[in-house]
């Protein structure tokens, strides 16, 4: 399984309320129901009031690469990636959870069910 994991920052003077934004928010919200390689998924929007802080996150969830590469090419998603180049700035993170430099601790120990069962 793969994490995919985006984290954004909204350039100035862009602002939650600006209607750009929210289109770029719904859309990411909606990505599940048009992209069926998604085997999970969670977006939100930072509550950190810290200045490093970044915005808002995305993290999907796939079965392999291979599921990851389709979805980074499928029309909804690089629909998307337009309307969020136009407001943000973003960092990418794709994590295999089978790695051996992959450790879970506590709750996220779940995903290690995930993992050997979809083996």
């Amino acid at each position: 399984m793969i994490f995919h994991i985006v984290i954004f920052k909204l350039n100035s003077p862009f602002q939650w309320g600006d209607d750009e934004v929210v289109e770029a928010e719904t859309s990411t919200r909606q990505h599940p129901n048009h992209i069926k390689e998604i085997q999970g998924w969670f977006c939100a929007r930072n509550i950190s009031p810290r200045e490093q802080a970044m915005d808002f996150v995305a993290i999907g969830l796939f079965k392999d690469q291979e599921e990851l590469r389709v979805y980074l090419e499928h029309p909804d998603h690089q629909q998307g990636v337009r309307k969020w180049k136009k407001i943000a700035n973003w960092k990418v993170i794709d994590i295999d959870l089978s790695s051996d430099t992959t450790k879970f601790f506590g709750l996220l120990d779940a995903l290690t069910n995930i993992n050997s069962t979809s083996a």
